[in-house]
């Protein structure tokens, strides 16, 4: 089956640690998927810290996502 890879941004919108707020991300103005790499969910971060929230303490964090399908793609069935 095929595997998706990506990578999620992590992080608490304000400075109380509650994990009810936090919230996983991945849109950059019209962008709304997840980053692929590393690097491009690097450069959300900066582009978060720089211009959107400007947040006094940034706590965001990177994970890797591996979405494994349990069911065939319609190019797998017709291919």
């Amino acid at each position: 089956m095929a595997k998706i890879k990506c990578h999620a941004v992590s992080c608490s919108s304000d400075i109380d640690m509650d994990t009810r707020k936090l919230y996983i991300w991945g849109g950059m103005e019209h962008a709304r998927w997840l980053p692929e790499t590393v690097g491009e969910a690097k450069k959300r971060i900066m582009h978060c810290r720089n211009k959107e929230n400007k947040c006094i303490v940034c706590d965001a964090q990177i994970h890797e996502v591996i979405i494994t399908r349990t069911e065939k793609t319609r190019k797998q069935l017709l291919g």
